[in-house]
């Protein structure tokens, strides 16, 4: 290896360069402030069509190829045969010699059957199992699937207890700070007298995972870093009309509601801001280059069925499952409520599936399903603001009482859905220790399948022939000899 720089990318999810901008201007001694006055920045846009996900845009940043191409549409996907042909970009990094350092980027579970090349190796909060490396992150990884797991369009105040406890006492072992464990113990008493915070419980993960990542950074130091975190992008889809409330003409958010939301996008920004203040550190300390990203953004949705009061959900998948007729066994892949995937052992089962759900109605509306594999069926619920007499299921034109259909109609305690939504623009932001680049901005926009070739010259590797050219003027930037 001739030259190389090593980095860290901060995966911040679906933030675009506004909400990052509204929080520097109310903060100016934030690091999001710093970063924007010393760092450059590039608006981004993912060339990905149709309907944007973060489990098919992340893909195409970490790919350098678009969905087109990669063909990964879901969580829980089964991307073996992608990884052989477009493999994401610590993959390459790892085959080219490079340490690596991984913490939950979407799609990277399994973990690679050679791991001597990763320093660390956290899979994403979808993953199917907590193996991780090193031995000690898997009890967090447990953890952290069993907060997935009670998570869905509301908050569960449950706690998983024994693994809470396995979880907990390796957890300052392994780098979680005891002024995490303070302020969750903070929010959790809060719940107690404000409700409302319990919206806040979704961050608890995000800065477990953190203190875990930055522990483990901070030891071992590799080439190559990559930390997710979703936990303003939850914030921005359900509380962006509580802070930006001119955005919004046809929807009446009242003002109370606003009243009782207005600081959750605050709040999820300072979390992430605290993050991105210790990375500036570890950048000033040991010569990182930090760059924040996301792989599209997310904008205003002025529509007034984003206010949500109801669902219909799922509650018990094998009376649902039964409904349809099928009986083989499966799997349930984790993915965002109300979007459900399923893995059945036979192939039989998911066609089954599949002729069945196009028969669903639910209050007259039919049930979005399609198939991800030969074995793999997604299905979509989630049919909003049905009235309790409007509340009926059929199958093959059979009425079926929705609760043993499984089914039922939720209240939404936010009541709202995704008042905010994914669009095609996104950021990408650098710092770099030793130069000032005084905020500029650099030629834009930029295509997020250019980020992948960036991080690869970065560290001296020469992308693969599909990739496009890296990025010119951060590709090249501060490398030294190895």
């Amino acid at each position: 290896m001739a030259e190389y720089r090593r980095f860290v990318l901060f995966e911040l999810n679906e933030v675009p360069l506004r909400v990052v901008r509204h929080y520097a201007d109310r903060h100016p001694g934030s690091a999001f402030a710093r970063l924007l006055a010393k760092g450059q920045r590039w608006d981004t846009v993912t060339p990905d069509k149709g309907h944007l996900s973060p489990w098919i845009t992340w893909p195409t940043l970490h790919r350098g190829v678009s969905s087109e191409q990669h063909h990964i549409v879901a969580l829980g996907q089964d991307v073996a045969e992608v990884n052989s042909h477009y493999p994401p970009v610590w993959t390459l990094l790892a085959a080219a010699g490079r340490r690596v350092g991984m913490f939950g980027s979407l799609h990277s579970y399994p973990p690679p059957a050679d791991l001597s090349q990763y320093d660390f190796y956290v899979p994403d909060t979808f993953a199917a199992g907590p193996e991780a490396k090193p031995a000690e992150l898997s009890a967090f990884q447990r953890f952290n699937l069993q907060m997935v797991d009670r998570s869905g369009r509301n908050v569960s105040t449950d706690l998983p207890v024994k693994d809470a406890l396995s979880f907990l006492t390796s957890a300052l072992p392994a780098g979680v700070r005891g002024g995490t464990l303070a302020k969750i113990a903070r929010q959790v008493a809060s719940e107690r007298i404000w409700r409302d915070r319990a919206a806040r419980r979704r961050t608890i993960q995000s800065l477990l995972a953190f203190d875990l990542f930055l522990a483990q950074l901070g030891s071992k130091r590799p080439d190559a870093a990559f930390f997710f975190t979703n936990h303003v992008a939850s914030a921005m889809h359900r509380y962006w009309p509580a802070t930006f409330v001119d955005d919004y003409h046809a929807t009446k958010w009242s003002d109370e509601w606003v009243r009782r939301f207005s600081g959750e996008l605050d709040y999820a920004m300072g979390e992430a801001d605290h993050m991105l203040a210790d990375l500036l550190a570890v950048a000033d300390r040991h010569d990182y280059l930090i760059l924040v990203s996301g792989s599209m953004g997310q904008a205003a949705v002025d529509s007034p069925e984003r206010h949500i009061k109801t669902e219909v959900l799922l509650r018990d998948m094998d009376r649902f499952l039964a409904t349809l007729g099928i009986h083989g066994a499966w799997k349930r892949r984790r993915t965002m409520e109300p979007t459900y995937t399923l893995a059945f052992d036979d192939a039989a089962s998911a066609d089954t599936l599949i002729d069945a759900a196009a028969t669903v109605k639910i209050a007259g509306q039919p049930m979005p399903t399609r198939r991800l594999g030969a074995r793999e069926v997604e299905f979509v619920l989630g049919h909003p603001n049905v009235e309790d007499g409007d509340f009926t299921v059929t199958v093959r034109n059979h009425a079926i009482d929705p609760a043993a259909a499984g089914l039922a109609n939720v209240m939404i305690d936010d009541e709202v859905g995704a008042a905010a939504y994914h669009v095609p623009e996104g950021m990408l932001l650098a710092y770099d220790p030793r130069e000032d680049r005084r905020g500029r901005a650099g030629d834009s926009p930029v295509s997020t399948t250019r980020i992948a070739p960036t991080l690869l010259a970065l560290q001296g590797v020469a992308p693969p022939p599909y990739m496009e050219q890296p990025i010119e003027d951060l590709a090249d930037v501060g490398l030294v000899p190895a």
